[in-house]
């Protein structure tokens, strides 16, 4: 079967900020704060971290002008039937793994990119929807880059934690690192998406934190009708919000991806206790050589070196472990995409929201005028509504 391939939210790279300089004393609590809870009410996280609603108002908003903080909405591709998780590992010629890297970031069905040290030097997730089309992938689209000297692949079977809570020591007096609020249950069989739900998740793939009363007057639902869709979708694990940024900023140099193998029998244990621990942004049970692969942030070798050490050695049933450091995350897209059969490309066409074709068409109308020189575009700032 032949695909078109078509982005359904959040349609842009996110923001290099790789460059960004470490963020003031108060700017990371609030990110923080952000992260441990991302439509957290300007109220709460005033209260969070002991200043006023305006402050942190003001401060989150120059965050993410400047594209240092990304608040956004992102499904479990697995969950809501979008595709199937794969990730994939790469080992190159030497100083080619850059340019493969920048290669796979460029494609719609890759949602991460990260440079490697280790095993492999390159890994990226790729949303696929049947084996035919990872078999193209696989055997002739990534061949055609060039510089592959191997190559790894892992299909992810389940997704135990998407989040970023890895900087809740900001937050704690005693910098705790492993506490964390308890996983939402398993989501078994979830009813299908409908209608509905795929323009809420493509208004809040936009922007993760845009209240109620924003989406109700674009959606045509009461507010209340909007809460139930999102709690219905957030508990069933088939949506979650991320509050993103780089890691450095925040000082916390260390990012390391993490394969596990399991004793048998203990893979549902082990995924469950990695998803309660703050450093843990990421944890999937996968095929391929390992049984588990998460991924993790600390502030320092240090800090890692402990956490190897003492808390995975306290987890029963951990056979072997091997870590990969990331050396840099080259793309961090928190998208999906759609995967329509050339037949059916203009029902599905037509079901995308019309406000959200407006949105397109004016970036297009305001990159025009940009690139035009003959006008030019005062910059206002208007104060975000604090979600329900």
């Amino acid at each position: 079967m032949v695909y078109t391939l078509q982005d359904s939210c959040n349609s842009s790279r996110v923001k290099d900020t790789r460059t960004l300089a470490r963020l003031d004393a108060m700017d990371q609590k609030i990110v923080a704060a952000l992260q441990a809870d991302p439509r957290a009410s300007w109220a709460q996280l005033g209260s969070s971290v002991g200043v006023s609603e305006t402050t942190v108002l003001r401060r989150v908003q120059r965050l993410r002008e400047t594209g240092a903080l990304v608040v956004v909405a992102a499904p479990d591709a697995l969950l809501c039937g979008f595709g199937q998780p794969v990730l994939l590992e790469f080992r190159t010629a030497p100083g080619e793994a850059t340019a493969l890297a920048e290669k796979l970031a460029e494609r719609a069905d890759v949602r991460f990119v990260a440079l490697l040290t280790g095993r492999s030097d390159v890994m990226c997730e790729l949303i696929v929807p049947d084996r035919r089309y990872l078999t193209r992938v696989l055997n002739h689209e990534i061949p055609a880059y060039g510089s592959v000297m191997g190559s790894t692949t892992h299909v992810v079977l389940k997704t135990f934690k998407t989040g970023d809570q890895w900087s809740r020591g900001l937050l704690d007096a005693d910098g705790g690192s492993t506490e964390l609020q308890e996983v939402r249950g398993s989501a078994e069989n979830p009813a299908r998406l409908d209608e509905m739900d795929m323009r809420l998740l493509a208004a809040l793939g936009q922007d993760g934190r845009r209240s109620y009363a924003d989406l109700s007057h674009e959606l045509g639902l009461s507010e209340t009708a909007i809460g139930r869709r999102v709690t219905a979708l957030t508990y069933s694990r088939r949506l979650y919000f991320v509050a993103m940024v780089e890691p450095t900023t925040l000082g916390f140099e260390v990012e390391v991806l993490v394969h596990l193998r399991v004793v048998h029998g203990h893979l549902e244990e082990v995924a469950t206790k990695l998803a309660q621990l703050s450093p843990v942004r990421y944890v999937s049970a996968t095929t391929g050589f390992s049984d588990l692969v998460f991924e993790a942030i600390f502030r320092d070798n240090a800090a890692l070196y402990e956490f190897l050490s003492e808390t995975l050695q306290e987890l029963d049933g951990v056979r072997e472990i091997e870590v990969d450091v990331v050396l840099e995350s080259v793309k961090r897209a928190f998208r999906y995409p759609l995967f329509v059969p050339e037949e059916e490309r203009a029902s599905v066409t037509s079901t995308v929201p019309a406000a959200q074709k407006q949105r397109r068409r004016t970036r297009e109308q305001a990159a025009t005028k940009s690139t035009s020189g003959k006008q030019t575009t005062k910059r206002t700032t208007t104060k975000q509504p604090p979600p329900d």
